[in-house]
């Protein structure tokens, strides 16, 4: 009908164009705001007509934005779904379900195996599906240590209340992990047009950020007004992004949540490493590994000898000369130089950046399934063995800084740990971006609690503290999914909410007295509160007296 209506608009344009074009805009604005809950609708895309459903919000999913990388276009450069290439879908494309989740290991259940390769599908939630509308658009990359999950998982996505609460137009997207995404091997690279191999997980990223500027202002959005962000894993995976030279001009603004700021390792060195996989493949030809099945690939994983792509000790001290390998990697094409480096030779992506952490970032996933009942003198012990490997004095001042008999133990091992692992590196990284970006570095620790206990995406430890991935729960509203919201739950929330989009709209945060970093850190939790600076004191003697910068999270 809406086809019709629009042949006959256009040809009575050739006579009347002016109030033709008046009268066809009213009609389309009166037909998509008359649209029920529950109704279909199609719009365009470059690649076509799609079908999407009208609920609280318009929401399309599983759109297709790369051919499906299997058989022989495994561990290869995504190809874009787009005109140019002719590699569209034909008819009207139903948006209708997620695509499938990439293939995983079963976070709760290991020994199974989860997803499909076929999985390079993009969402998209919007409160208008008005072109004119120009509205802000929110890129999420999700988490999951590079390993797990998708850009739907529950609790973990954005929502369509979140579209509705912040008027904007939100994105997430799938994208290769593990093996299928960081896979850096010499068989590889020497069959690769660049002569390099790895990194297909970010190489997604980039097809769908491209996706996004080709595609999303048929969805309401402005392409040069688009935010990308991501937690955990997806947080690292924006810092790469952030020294990657094809992502010029697919973003405008930038915030991390918990990233892991070491990326260093090099193609030679992640080839080498991971000569165990190709070992335990049994494959020595390119034809051999691309038909290789999917149990097969995730098993031949060098999971938990080294490289160690669990890295089970993430979430622990660190000992002396103990690394995990790394999934990202330094591979002189998407990533062509350390992003530290190459921030101070100037090539960067220079948007303003929002760098978050929260004070007990290993709460939910302690490596100690006993924490909760540790005593005070089993906390002492657990830091002196693992501390204790770079010197007793090394240990003396942890527990110095983090003594006994204040609060709990599980609460002062989950602060030490995470002081260690992650906040005191992540002041690195801002130290690091606000020395070489033109734009505006902030920075914010989280402190914030949730008023019960939360077992985070179905784990089995009561997270008490300022978690893992608190500061995306509050953002998305997905904290009701766990608990009984409370008043410090719902004020919390409004923070987060109140100084990102902010951040999202004006390049800055809400509040006035949050300056860049070094300037000054703010403190999130059901106020804000802003400071110098979060545990100066520790994280110097962490990072420069006690050297242990490398022992940062890794992915």
């Amino acid at each position: 009908m809406c086809f019709l209506f629009s042949l006959w608009f256009l040809r009575l344009a050739n006579t009347m164009k002016y109030f033709t074009w008046i009268i066809f805009t009213i009609f389309i604005f009166s037909w998509t705001s008359t649209i029920r809950a529950g109704q279909t609708l199609v719009i365009s895309t470059d690649c076509g007509p799609i079908q999407g459903i009208k609920d609280k919000s318009f929401v399309f999913k599983g759109i297709p934005y790369a051919l499906p990388p299997v058989g022989n276009r495994r561990w290869k450069q995504p190809i874009p779904v787009n005109s140019e290439l002719g590699t569209c879908w034909h008819g009207i494309y139903p948006a209708l379900k997620f695509g499938n989740t990439c293939a995983q290991k079963n976070p709760l259940n290991e020994s199974l195996t989860l997803g499909s390769e076929d999985c390079l599908y993009i969402n998209v939630w919007t409160p208008t599906v008005t072109k004119s509308a120009k509205l802000p658009v929110m890129v999420y990359i999700h988490g999951g240590s590079l390993q797990f999950a998708n850009g739907n998982w529950p609790t973990y996505c954005p929502t369509e209340s979140l579209v509705m609460e912040t008027d904007m137009v939100h994105v997430s997207f799938n994208y290769r992990l593990h093996a299928f995404g960081f896979m850096a091997l010499d068989i590889l690279s020497s069959a690769s047009e660049t002569k390099t191999s790895g990194n297909y997980g970010f190489m997604d990223q980039l097809a769908a950020l491209q996706w996004v500027k080709t595609n999303i202002e048929n969805f309401g959005g402005d392409p040069n007004k688009v935010t990308l962000y991501g937690q955990s894993s997806g947080g690292t995976s924006v810092f790469a992004l952030l020294a990657s030279p094809f992502s010029s001009g697919l973003f405008q603004k930038a915030w991390m949540l918990s990233a892991s700021p070491i990326l260093n390792k090099t193609l030679d060195d992640a080839s080498r490493d991971n000569q165990i996989f190709l070992e335990r493949s049994g494959c020595s030809t390119l034809q051999c590994l691309y038909d290789l099945p999917v149990d097969d690939v995730i098993k031949a994983v060098p999971w938990n000898v080294y490289p160690f792509w669990a890295m089970l000790d993430q979430g622990d001290l660190p000992v002396k000369g103990q690394f995990d390998g790394a999934m990202a990697i330094v591979d002189g094409y998407i990533i062509p130089r350390p992003p530290f480096e190459a921030w101070e030779m100037g090539k960067t992506i220079d948007v303003p950046v929002m760098i978050g952490t929260t004070g007990q970032e290993i709460d939910y996933q302690p490596s100690y399934n006993d924490l909760y009942n540790w005593t005070w003198s089993h906390y002492e012990n657990v830091v002196t063995s693992k501390l204790g490997t770079f010197g007793m004095d090394v240990a003396k001042r942890a527990l110095e800084f983090y003594p006994m008999y204040n609060v709990t133990p599980e609460y002062q091992f989950t602060s030490l740990v995470s002081d260690i692992r992650v906040t005191c590196p992540n002041d690195i990284l801002a130290t690091k971006a606000a020395k070489t970006f033109k734009s505006p570095v902030y920075r914010y620790v989280v402190t914030s609690a949730p008023s019960a206990p939360i077992h985070l995406f179905g784990l089995p430890f009561p997270a008490r503290y300022s978690m893992h991935a608190w500061d995306m729960l509050a953002f998305f509203g997905t904290i009701v999914d766990y608990i009984t919201v409370q008043q410090s739950d719902k004020m919390f929330s409004e923070v987060m909410r109140r100084e990102i989009l902010s951040f999202v709209h004006t390049g800055k945060p809400f509040t006035e007295t949050w300056e860049t970093f070094e300037n000054s850190v703010a403190i999130l939790n059901t106020t804000i509160s802003v400071a110098k600076n979060y545990h100066e004191t520790e994280c110097k003697y962490w990072m420069n007296n006690a050297k242990l910068w490398p022992y940062a999270w890794i992915n």
